[in-house]
């Protein structure tokens, strides 16, 4: 016996977090206007363009974000707060400079050139479970070595304190510093950990 439409939009919304897009639909031979009947009935919300959520699922506003904007990189803050560094929920976004938007609505967004933007993307798992493009530990290190001034100097140690116990890759650490220019601020701070 076949599925009905309902039980696959089900099925695709509880192995994905609650999610199902269009596309997904349309894998299985379901038009969008069901999703829009699905919504219609209380079983789904429309979240995004493209994307709904099934009732009884909480919202995961990285990835609805990474969904609607696939260029965007979480940066910096977003990028402690998914490595589980900070609890400061900040969502703040880099994009790449010819990419053909102003920005993301309330969202801060930086245009960056090729190595800013480029250097370190690692798919992140939120917290809610999805998966989302941000930068891998070391390079949020490097980041917040970068934008030291922005944390007090407790602050600081206790997020660089947070990111080592997580083990990241020395090498990897190294690299990025050399490429950001901040090799010799990288070594005096390894000092000062150990």
């Amino acid at each position: 016996m076949e599925k009905k439409k309902t039980e696959i939009l089900f099925d695709l919304a509880e192995d994905n977090d609650g999610y199902v897009s269009i596309a997904e639909a349309r894998q299985f031979a379901i038009a969008p206007a069901y999703l829009s009947s699905a919504c219609e009935d209380g079983f789904f919300t429309r979240v995004s363009k493209g994307l709904y959520l099934k009732k009884g699922f909480e919202r995961d506003p990285y990835y609805e974000l990474f969904f609607q904007y696939h260029k965007a990189v979480f940066s910096y803050k977003s990028a402690l707060y998914l490595h589980g560094l900070c609890e400061d929920n900040v969502i703040e976004v880099n994009l790449p400079l010819n990419y053909l938007t102003k920005g993301i609505p309330d969202i801060p967004c930086r245009h960056v050139g090729a190595k800013e933007y480029g250097l370190g993307q690692a798919f992140v798992i939120t917290r809610k479970g999805n998966m989302v493009n941000s930068y891998d530990l070391e390079r949020t290190m490097i980041d917040l070595l970068r934008h030291h001034e922005e944390f007090s100097k407790e602050e600081f140690m206790d997020l660089w304190r947070k990111a080592k116990e997580k083990s990241p890759y020395l090498d990897k650490l190294r690299a990025y510093a050399e490429a950001f220019h901040v090799s010799g601020e990288l070594s005096l701070l390894l000092q000062l950990l150990d």
